[in-house]
């Protein structure tokens, strides 16, 4: 069992899995293998493939500042409302999801792309597997919008400092990092304020739990991290909120699978 409760109304902006690869596979460069192009699109039936690219910085003692920019191409399927995607590149694979299920089938899906790229690619390595939740909590009518003591967790508010002058803020955010074996969780959580410096108007607080493992690994081993690394953040988020945030959401209990 992966999860023991679920929410009809949860508030996930976006659910994030991905790979980076120790070496590129070049041929993604120029096309898909037929299986691993049909695989893909029978999850994600939208094809567009397009270009991306990524900055890095180039410091030479005495010389400017130089920016490298490297175009590789990326091949984009999307699901039917473009309500998921998954991207894949030479160095990389990701799902993300903006309407979210339940865990497993997010585990599933992702499974099946990460078997048939193992198959097409078979020397491919893991170097880095990531899992990422990002929740904004918005509370309409919530007075002064900075109060979430009913609907967060109030060691995670941090307001002790600011309870007198809280009409003032314009952003409070807070970083936590944990390790757990191989895993590693950042934990960013807070007001994050979309309209600052402006002080805050907006009821909003966000958590979002990053849990990933950067060390080399077979494909084989990411699903392993992946079902860690989801025990690990949904044990935090449901540390993080209230049962009146629960309500609000539309709990519901689970069955063991």
């Amino acid at each position: 069992m992966y999860e023991e409760v679920s929410y009809e109304r949860p508030f996930l902006k976006q659910v994030i899995a991905r790979i980076d690869f120790i070496a590129a596979a070049d041929a993604l460069q120029k096309s898909v293998p037929p299986s691993l192009a049909k695989t893909i699109s029978d999850h994600f039936p939208i094809v567009e493939p397009g270009e991306a690219f990524t900055t890095e910085l180039q410091i030479q003692l005495g010389e400017k500042v130089q920016e490298k920019q490297t175009i590789f191409k990326q091949w984009n399927y999307y699901g039917r409302d473009r309500e998921k995607q998954c991207a894949l590149a030479p160095s990389f694979v990701f799902t993300a999801y903006t309407r979210y299920t339940i865990y497993e089938n997010m585990r599933d899906e992702f499974g099946v792309v990460i078997r048939t790229i193992e198959d097409a690619f078979p020397d491919l390595r893991a170097a880095r597997f990531g899992l990422r939740y990002i929740n904004n909590i918005e509370v309409t009518g919530l007075t002064p919008p900075t109060k979430w003591d009913e609907y967060i967790c109030p060691e995670l508010l941090g307001m002790e400092a600011f309870s007198d002058r809280a009409e003032h803020l314009t952003r409070l955010f807070h970083v936590a990092e944990l390790k757990y074996g191989d895993l590693n969780v950042r934990f960013q959580f807070g007001m994050p304020n979309p309209d600052s410096p402006a002080v805050i108007k907006r009821p909003l607080f966000t958590l979002d739990l990053d849990a990933y493992a950067q060390s080399a690994h077979e494909f084989k081993q990411a699903l392993l991290y992946m079902d860690e690394a989801h025990n690990h953040i949904q044990d935090l988020f449901e540390r993080s909120i209230t049962d009146k945030l629960r309500e609000r959401m539309g709990v519901k209990p689970r069955k063991a699978i």
